[in-house]
Formats: structure tokens, sequence, C-alpha cells
């Protein structure tokens, strides 16, 4: 009978998260449209490294510290943290990492950056390969988790090997995101690697 309550209780958790996960998902993207639509290069130069700096911050909590600390609790925990975290990183990532690139592909222009320019390109191949591991691997496991979570969170292994897939994941993408730190401040100094 606690299970029955603790799963009622997880879906409707989820309707409040739906509620407040859908701006998370729509806001950058509309303030992404209209600064692109304003053609405003300093607010574009400005969004780029706030939503970057915002992607690296949840690699950085995701990957440090949430492993960390995940990595210590016991299954039944780490299925309550995941089941609350889940929702978020579904509707949050996919959103602020969408709009940290293309707000980066706006900038390469005015910029005045070739696209033959070696560092543009190792960016790109960067970029990419996080691209593949974003839609490829965490994206599909947060999915994973989420219909495992609506489904009464029965198979604790499950959800919790896959949030850990992620949290390794999410490593992995913040030092991706520090060499591309490097580069961006490259470009926007003209300073020499």
């Amino acid at each position: 009978m606690e299970e029955l309550t603790r799963v009622s209780d997880l879906q409707v958790s989820w309707k409040k998260i739906l509620v407040k996960g859908l701006p998370m998902l729509i806001i950058p993207v509309a303030i992404l449209i209209i600064i692109i639509l304003a053609k405003s290069f300093y607010f574009l130069e400005y969004f780029h490294v706030v939503s970057g700096s915002a992607w690296t911050g949840m690699d950085l909590v995701m990957g440090i510290f949430f492993g960390y600390i995940m990595a210590g609790l016991p299954p039944k925990q780490r299925t309550e943290v995941a089941t609350r975290l889940t929702p978020v990183m579904l509707f949050f990532m996919p959103s602020i990492t969408s709009t940290t690139v293309t707000a980066g592909l706006y900038l390469i222009h005015p910029l005045g950056i070739s696209i033959s320019n070696p560092y543009l390109i190792v960016v790109g191949i960067i970029v990419i390969a996080m691209f593949v591991q974003g839609l490829g691997i965490f994206l599909p496991n947060e999915l994973r988790v989420y219909l495992e979570i609506v489904h009464g969170a029965k198979n604790v292994e499950k959800i919790v090997r896959l949030t850990m897939i992620n949290l390794r994941l999410s490593l992995i993408q913040l030092i991706l995101q520090i060499v591309l730190i490097l580069f961006m401040a490259h470009f926007a100094t003209g300073v020499p690697l």
C-alpha cells in the first residue's frame, strides 16, 4: 500500500514539474528568437555566455557533485534523487544546450571567424561529439528513467544505472566544455592559443 501512495505522489509531482518544466524549455528558446530577430550582437553574445555558463554549471554540478553524492547513497535514495532530478533535466538541458549552440553559430559571422579556421573546425567537432552524446545517450536515458518513474519506479536498478551513466556523461561534457571555453576566449580576444 505504501508503494501505491509513493507512485501516485510521483505522478502528482510530475504534473507539477511539467508546469514548472515547460517554461525551462520554452523561455530560453523564446529569448534567443527575440535576440536574433532584434539583430543585437551585444545581447546575442551576452546570451551565448550566460546560457553556456548555465550549461557548464549544470554539468559541473551533475558530473562532480551529484556524481559524488549519488555514489555514496543506497539504491532507494538514489532512486528518490533521480525521481526529482530527471524531469528537470528532461526540460532544461535540451533547451539550454540547443540555444547555446545556436547563439554561437549566429556569432561566427559578426566575429569575423572563417568557416575554414582550424580552431573553429576543432570546436565544431567537439560540439558535434557533445550533440551526439546528448541526443544519443543522455536524452534517451532521461526518457527511460522518466518512463520507469511513471510506471511506478519498480526497477530501482535500472533507474540508478541510467542516472549514474548520465552523471558520468555530464563529467565528460564538462571537460569538453572547458576545452570549448578556451577556444571561445581565443575567438573573443584574438589572443593566440
